[in-house]
């Protein structure tokens, strides 16, 4: 189980994705209103997935309407040193304004019991 200190945005600065080129560690903004995790594609890249070839697809509602993205599985994932195996994620740009190159959404969280208590600061995974 791990405990963070929640902020606002909530940011998770030790992630860990790994794929067939190796382990990338990434900072993630906590999205608990998106069905997948997502990366950027120079992550996803790097790793050794390719996104433009990705034959799966999922439509996503944004603020700027619904668009599709492409989805991969990843090796595993690893948030704060707990991990999971086979994570569905879909690949897109992030706005290089956020200082993130994901957003950590249910693909993962689902694994996992999640507790968000702002009143006392902490998010607790586990």
């Amino acid at each position: 189980m791990i405990r963070l200190a929640l902020g606002i945005p909530i940011v998770i600065r030790q992630v860990f994705i790994d794929g067939p080129l190796g382990r990338r560690r990434i900072d993630m903004i906590l999205d608990t209103g998106a069905t997948y995790t997502s990366i950027s594609w120079s992550v996803a890249l790097d790793i050794g997935y390719d996104p433009a070839v990705s034959p799966r697809r999922v439509s996503t509602i944004t603020a700027n309407g619904i668009i599709e993205l492409p989805l991969i599985t990843v090796d595993r994932m690893e948030v704060e040193g707990l991990g999971a195996k086979n994570i569905d994620i879909t690949c897109q740009d992030i706005p290089e304004l956020a200082g993130v190159e994901g957003l950590l959404g249910l693909s993962f969280l689902r694994n996992f019991r999640t507790v968000i208590d702002y009143k006392s600061g902490f998010l607790e995974i586990g």
